[in-house]
């Protein structure tokens, strides 16, 4: 009788490598309408981008890596993008590019 051998990947865990992009677009009307106004702040990871809500309170969406904005700068909802960022094994995450 002969031992089946099994390939050693399928049995360990695997780690993904770089983040993808899986997903870009425009921020909806919507979206835009809820925001008073926007400021690029610093944040543990890099910079990011604080939206001031209408409705009060705020909140914030890293910066990628791309983007050519500057601590202080707001940016222009109408032309930045929301970029979805997908890797194994991991939780999506988002990034504004402007």
């Amino acid at each position: 009788m002969g031992i089946e051998k099994m390939n050693i990947f399928s049995k360990i865990r695997q780690y993904a490598g770089k983040w993808q992009l899986s997903d870009s677009r425009n921020f909806s009307a919507e979206e835009i309408a809820a925001v008073e106004r926007t400021e690029v702040v610093t944040s543990q990871y890099g910079n990011s981008v604080c939206f001031f809500m209408k409705q009060g309170g705020m909140s914030f969406i890293p910066l990628s890596n791309q983007s050519n904005v500057g601590v202080g700068e707001s940016i222009d909802m109408n032309n930045a993008k929301l970029l979805t960022l997908s890797k194994q094994g991991e939780d999506d995450i988002l990034r504004v590019e402007a």
